[in-house]
């Protein structure tokens, strides 16, 4: 199998038997994949809220807490809420599976597992979790483009009036007149203004920039359709 962006796709596995993090471990790094390990579900908790993986192994027979109370901890968290979880264990009662899923699991995997089988579960969730980002960048997108449509709109008429009224007092007052200038300015400042509004109206795809060091907003002149 090969792993598309290898290069920013990082598994957590959780396992109290530093063996088979190792053995899990090894089999995934040949395979591209970034690894990280947990020895337990309170130290699971705490990389997973820091490194933010695309994934995470979790075994379920672990010291308190034991798999279920960490997966249901780190689906309780905003940060780690998203990550999808894949249970490695050896209990395979359907009882044990109804409760992996009933706290946040995405799939189920029984002791011992076909490495072939968990690779391509592991791919199919990272591309299901890949799917699903861009759609609510799509979600996000449409809601900013219905956004900048309504305040286009809404600026329009203002821009148009403010536009009329320059040029009537540049037409009455006299080229030497010190508000001449200033008049002039208003003029090419609504013009700018014009052109930014036809520019909103025109972006289906927009990039983003940093904004007084902290807020992100849309870079409008990398912006376009």
């Amino acid at each position: 199998m090969t792993v598309k962006n290898k290069e920013i796709t990082r598994i957590l596995i959780v396992d109290d038997v530093p063996d088979s993090i190792r053995l899990l471990g090894n089999i995934l790094q040949q395979e591209g994949y970034q690894i990280n390990g947990a020895k337990d579900g309170l130290q699971a908790l705490e990389i997973a809220a820091k490194i933010i993986p695309d994934l995470i192994l979790l075994d379920v027979m672990m010291p308190e807490p034991d798999g279920f109370e960490t997966c249901q901890r780190l689906k309780d968290n905003p940060v780690t809420k998203d990550i999808p979880i894949i249970f490695l264990t050896s209990m395979g009662q359907v009882k044990d599976m109804v409760k992996g899923f009933q706290v946040g699991a995405a799939d189920y995997i029984t002791k011992p597992f076909n490495t072939l089988e968990l690779l391509v579960r592991i791919q199919t969730h990272l591309e299901l979790k890949k799917a699903e980002k861009e759609r609510l960048q799509k979600e996000k997108l449409k809601s900013i483009l219905e956004l900048a449509g309504a305040v286009c709109h809404e600026l329009v008429q203002p821009m148009q009036t403010i536009s009329g009224l320059s040029e009537i007092l540049l037409f009455r007052i006299d080229k030497d007149d010190p508000n001449n200038e200033k008049i002039s300015e208003i003029r090419r400042q609504v013009k700018r203004m014009v052109k930014i509004i036809k520019k909103l109206r025109s972006i289906t795809k927009y990039e983003t920039k940093y904004y007084a060091g902290k807020s992100k907003i849309i870079d409008i002149a990398k912006s376009g359709s």
